[in-house]
C-alpha cells in the first residue's frame, strides 16, 4: 500500500471540498494530527479510520487504491521490448524478448529457440513458471519427474524449485511464452 499516494489523494479531496483538517477530524472523531499524519503518509490508518475519513470526504475506500493499481499496469509495445541473448546452444543464439518489465511480481518473455538447441543444465530457483508454446514443439524436462512434449498452444505450469530445462529437438524454430514469478536477471 502506497501511504504517500493515499495521503495525497485524501489531502487533494479535502482541499477540493474546501475543508480544513480540523473539520475532517471533527467529522471523523479523530485528532487533527492523525489526519495530518495520514495526509503526509506518516502513518498507516486502520480500516475503521480510513472508512471514517472516506465517509467525511464522500469517497469510497476502494478509490484510494485505484491510482496505485493504475501504476502497476504495464503496456510494452513491441518496439520497446528488450531483446537480448542470454545463452547459446550448439553455436546458435537463444533470443529472448522481455515483454513485461518494471517492478512486478512476475516477468514474461518470449523465447525463440533455434532447431536442435536446449537451455543447458537444470535451473532451480524460487517462484513459479507458466509456459505457453506459441509455435513448434519443445520438450520440457522436470528433474525427477518426467519429460513433457509441448506443441503449439500447449501449456505447462511448475514450481521453480523443481529442476527444469527445455530442448528443441526438431528442425523448426520454437517460440515460447514464459511467465515467471521468480526474480528475473539478465
Amino acid at each position: 500500500m502506497d501511504l504517500a499516494l493515499i495521503g495525497q489523494t485524501i489531502k487533494d479531496r479535502r482541499i477540493k471540498m474546501g475543508k480544513s483538517i480540523r473539520e475532517i477530524a471533527s467529522a471523523c472523531e479523530i485528532s487533527p494530527s492523525t489526519i495530518s499524519m495520514i495526509e503526509n503518509g506518516k502513518t498507516s490508518p486502520n480500516l475503521l479510520t480510513l472508512k471514517a475519513v472516506c465517509d467525511a470526504l464522500n469517497i469510497p475506500v476502494f478509490s484510494l487504491l485505484l491510482d496505485e493499481d493504475e501504476d502497476r499496469i504495464r503496456l510494452v509495445r513491441r518496439s520497446n521490448q528488450i531483446t537480448f541473448i542470454r545463452n547459446a546452444s550448439n553455436g546458435q543464439s537463444l533470443v529472448e524478448r522481455l515483454i513485461i518489465q518494471g517492478k512486478n511480481e512476475m516477468f514474461a518473455a518470449t523465447i525463440s529457440v533455434p532447431p536442435h538447441t536446449d537451455s543447458g543444465d537444470y535451473a532451480h530457483h524460487g517462484g513459479e513458471e507458466f509456459v505457453f508454446v506459441l509455435k513448434g514443439t519443445a520438450t520440457y524436462d522436470l528433474q525427477g519427474k518426467r519429460k513433457y512434449e509441448l506443441s503449439a498452444y500447449d501449456t505447462l505450469y511448475y514450481p521453480n524449485y523443481i529442476g527444469h530445462r527445455w530442448e528443441n529437438n526438431t528442425d523448426e524454430e520454437v517460440e515460447i511464452l514464459l511467465v515467471s514469478t521468480s526474480p528475473y536477471k539478465f
